[in-house]
């Protein structure tokens, strides 16, 4: 039960240690919990693939069963090591910035150092040739205020211009809403730049910012992105240094472009209001572009 420590407990909630986010007691947090581990049980009893084992030395840590690449390096049949002749070296840590040090100069994600919004913004805007972050002391109003660090879901919708303060960034306000009251988020997986597949998660407008959804289903990338843009982003990736992680792309209903929001290198997942199924389904899918990725790169000796 070592993965308790991973979190302080209170009489109101839980706090996760590494990233700050506060998750109060509930019945949705109970029922959360419950669709949780309900995959990682039927994921822990699925087979592995019949395929030649991958060891993957795991700096700091080893992903617990919550984060998105563990059920994929399963179906991938990557498995953690301590040894020093591992196969390659994976980089997992909740931490929006990281100095080189700790990461050396090989190694899945060891470019990527800072996913801070404000690097997400410049990136974004020196590949797509457009930009998300604004001046909050003459932007249009309404427009979106975030704080830099990564996982804390604490944004607001401003309607007044005002001073920018440290530790925030600003953004346009994104018009990612559907005909029923949601807003659709594009969250996209990535491998090596690649896009296996996306989730298209819904939640109330009102909670646009919130870490839930109310509707989840898988689609395919073609489907919401353009091969234009599809090629934007394995840009943006590489420029990032995004090895394995997961974007959060909105496409605005005003000028029909779309916007990278966030970017996430330890990603949790699949989302819960998937089915059990389909969650099943996406770490298949998921675990067959990493193998084929990793395979292709340890065959160059690029890894």
């Amino acid at each position: 039960m070592s993965w308790i420590k991973e979190f302080s407990w209170s009489w109101r909630g839980v706090r996760v240690k590494e990233t700050g986010a506060f998750i109060p007691f509930s019945a949705a947090l109970l029922y959360d919990c419950w669709r949780g581990w309900s995959y990682i049980v039927a994921e822990t009893l699925r087979p592995r693939p019949n395929l030649p084992p991958i060891n993957a030395k795991f700096e700091p840590r080893v992903p617990k069963q919550w984060y998105l690449i563990w059920g994929a390096m399963r179906q991938a049949n990557v498995r953690p090591t301590i040894r020093p002749d591992s196969d390659l070296t994976i980089f997992f840590q909740d931490e929006t910035h990281i100095t080189p040090s700790k990461t050396g100069t090989s190694g899945i994600n060891a470019s990527c150092l800072d996913i801070s919004k404000t690097r997400v913004a410049e990136v974004f805007a020196d590949v797509f040739g457009y930009d998300l972050a604004i001046d909050p002391l003459t932007a249009a109003t309404p427009f979106v205020a975030k704080s830099e660090i990564n996982g804390t879901h604490d944004g607001r919708v401003l309607t007044a211009p005002e001073p920018p303060k440290p530790g925030w960034v600003y953004q346009r306000l994104i018009d990612n809403s559907t005909e029923d009251g949601h807003v659709a988020d594009i969250r996209c997986p990535t491998v090596f730049g690649q896009i296996p597949l996306v989730f298209l998660k819904e939640r109330p407008v009102t909670q646009r910012f919130a870490n839930l959804n109310t509707r989840c289903r898988i689609d395919a990338p073609q489907d919401h992105l353009s091969e234009t843009e599809l090629r934007n982003v394995s840009q943006f990736c590489q420029q990032m240094g995004l090895d394995w992680g997961g974007l959060d792309i909105l496409r605005d209903k005003a000028d029909g472009r779309i916007y990278i929001v966030d970017v996430n290198k330890t990603d949790m997942g699949p989302p819960l209001a998937l089915s059990l199924r389909d969650k099943l389904r996406a770490t298949k899918i998921l675990g067959m572009a990493l193998r084929q990725a990793l395979e292709t790169r340890l065959s160059a000796g690029s890894l």
